[in-house]
């Protein structure tokens, strides 16, 4: 009895440390355009040929989730030689430029990496932004600010309202476009209950076949129309 344990303590030692038996050797994810595997065995530690009793799951998953792109992860073993990650990835919201900087990031304001040029969608310009690093929030002195323009960029996406992707942040107003027609909303307070107003005096115009003037709902009295300029 003796003689077996001692042989299969010393099987195990030789599988462990001379075969790639119990080492890993796939390594999977759900797959995104922003990440691939070598991505995915970079952040998360875990490369091919590490011993698998060696691997932490919830290490891995954790130091997966500083890539700009993972809002979340899992990670799971499968023995003997497989680790799976779960990913939820971050998704491009808008985009903000200022100055010849251009961000791409997601609807929680983390950003996602630095652009050429914009990305489909919206465009923010005017916001100054004091500091940025991939992966985390965007360093603004007002960030309630962009919290609200998130909130109305919602409300636009879930209308059929054709609108120019330049949003334009002036004078302490956020600026939407349609036609040649130029909304006001100020900081975006309130901001679903100003969009309402401005919908309803839009509708009316579109209407009559207006498509030119200003529609300022930036306080919270009444809305108000101006057919000339500023």
């Amino acid at each position: 009895m003796f003689l077996i344990i001692v042989g299969i303590i010393s099987g195990g030692i030789y599988l462990y440390f001379n075969t790639d038996l119990l080492r890993i050797q796939d390594v999977q994810f759900n797959e995104n355009e922003h990440m691939d595997l070598y991505d995915i065995m970079r952040y998360s530690g875990v490369q091919k040929g590490t011993p698998y009793f060696e691997v932490d799951t919830d290490v891995a998953a954790n130091n997966l989730m500083s890539h700009p792109y993972v809002r979340y992860a899992t990670a799971t073993k499968q023995f003997p030689n497989t680790v799976i990650f779960d990913v939820v990835y971050r998704k491009h919201f808008f985009n903000i430029r200022y100055s010849d900087i251009v961000l791409s990031l997601d609807d929680q304001l983390h950003v996602l990496e630095v652009l050429a040029s914009e990305n489909e969608g919206f465009t923010v310009e005017g916001f100054a932004f004091d500091s940025f690093s991939t992966g985390n929030v965007i360093d603004v002195s007002q960030l309630y600010i962009l919290e609200n323009i998130v909130d109305l960029l919602k409300l636009v996406q879930q209308s059929e309202l054709e609108c120019n992707p330049l949003i334009l942040f002036k004078d302490r107003n956020i600026v939407l476009t349609i036609d040649q027609i130029k909304i006001k909303f100020g900081v975006g307070e309130n901001i679903e209950s100003k969009y309402n107003a401005f919908i309803n005096i839009y509708e009316a115009l579109k209407n009559d076949g207006i498509k030119n003037g200003i529609i300022d709902v930036s306080s919270d009295g009444l809305p108000v129309y101006r057919p000339f300029g500023e």
